[in-house]
């Protein structure tokens, strides 16, 4: 069975009742072997000509939260459940985007100097030019039933989009265009993605691969991990990658992907998350489960008290995380609450 965060909150990973079977992989191979195709030619195109826009409700910034970032404004962004996009300048008030052209389900947000950008289900991609308070919709093909999972980019222009069933789409045109590209015939899910420049990415998946690259994407090498489960999310940590996933495992590789160490964890929950500052890592998913680690390189498991699946996390100003998922935001340390040091359950 499935970790209940993955479930409730989609958090990087296309359960099967989300998303069908997948065509079969001798015809998806032959498909993407073919010249690059262009899959979109311009926002308009590829988008419903009059798209459903996600509803402006009282309670969204307490609906489920699955991803968040902080601009280079400092202002905070996180996006979830119906179309929801909520901006906030301190973690703690927050307001609903107005115009955003979706209702489909939102599972990332990436930036790229002033530019944002966010990803979920239905394969849409969206584009906001104003810090998150209005968006365009750049991609939108639901009929392929491949929710994207992770999305980066590296300048205004160029950016990549990876998903369930081995799904990776490449813009070199600050999303006008979209291209296909192939990262294994094995359509295992790809759930996490990280740049670490120079040409390198690193992709984290299902049934213990990860995968990286050396050319922006074009050639993928596959790696087998030490644990053979599924990851379902990867972040840089200073010079390393860190991938986290199924059953607490947590797994690290300071050369680029091309090999991999299991860490020591004290806790078994699942994880979908975290983020990386000076030196500290946090890790968070399951029943509020926090792993944190200083520069000891030694981890700590800590519970948050609302017990809730938590998505993603970033760091606070002055100290402090704030981390999303079910119920929306939440910060850690909470305020007049002690630290509870134990162990969560998985």
């Amino acid at each position: 069975m499935l970790p209940q965060a993955l479930i409730t909150a989609s958090c990087r990973l296309a359960a099967p009742a989300l998303v069908p079977v997948a065509p079969p992989i001798l015809l998806l191979a032959l498909v993407l072997f073919q010249a690059p195709a262009v899959l979109a030619q311009d926002g308009a195109d590829n988008a419903e000509d009059s798209p459903v826009m996600a509803e402006l409700q009282p309670l969204a910034p307490e609906s489920l939260l699955l991803d968040i970032l902080r601009t280079s404004e400092g202002r905070l962004v996180a996006v979830g459940e119906r179309g929801h996009v909520v901006t906030s300048s301190d973690g703690r008030e927050w307001s609903q985007a107005e115009s955003v052209p979706t209702r489909a389900t939102l599972t990332a947000v990436a930036a790229a100097g002033n530019e944002l950008w966010a990803a979920g289900h239905d394969t849409v991609i969206l584009h906001s030019a104003d810090g998150g308070a209005n968006w365009e919709l750049r991609f939108h093909d639901p009929d392929r039933q491949q929710p994207i999972m992770d999305l980066k980019f590296r300048d205004a222009d160029t950016g990549w989009a990876i998903g369930a069933y081995g799904l990776m789409l490449t813009t070199r045109d600050g999303g006008v265009t979209w291209e296909e590209g192939l990262v294994s015939v094995d359509e295992w899910h790809l759930n996490g993605l990280v740049d670490l420049g120079g040409d390198r990415l690193v992709i984290t998946g299902e049934k213990g691969y990860s995968y990286f690259s050396t050319d922006g994407g074009e050639n993928w090498t596959i790696v087998e991990m030490p644990y053979p489960g599924s990851m379902f999310g990867a972040l840089q940590a200073g010079d390393c990658v860190v991938v986290f996933g199924l059953r607490g495992h947590v797994q690290e590789s300071c050369d680029g992907g091309e090999n991999w160490t299991e860490l020591d964890v004290p806790a078994d929950a699942s994880l979908a998350g975290g983020a990386w500052r000076d030196g500290e890592l946090l890790l968070v998913g399951n029943s509020g489960q926090l792993l944190l680690r200083g520069e000891d390189g030694a981890f700590r498991a800590e519970l948050h008290p609302s017990g809730v699946d938590f998505a993603a996390a970033v760091p606070l100003d002055g100290g402090g995380w704030l981390l999303v998922g079910e119920d929306g935001s939440h910060i850690w340390p909470p305020a007049g609450v002690p630290v509870d040091a134990s162990q969560g359950e998985g």
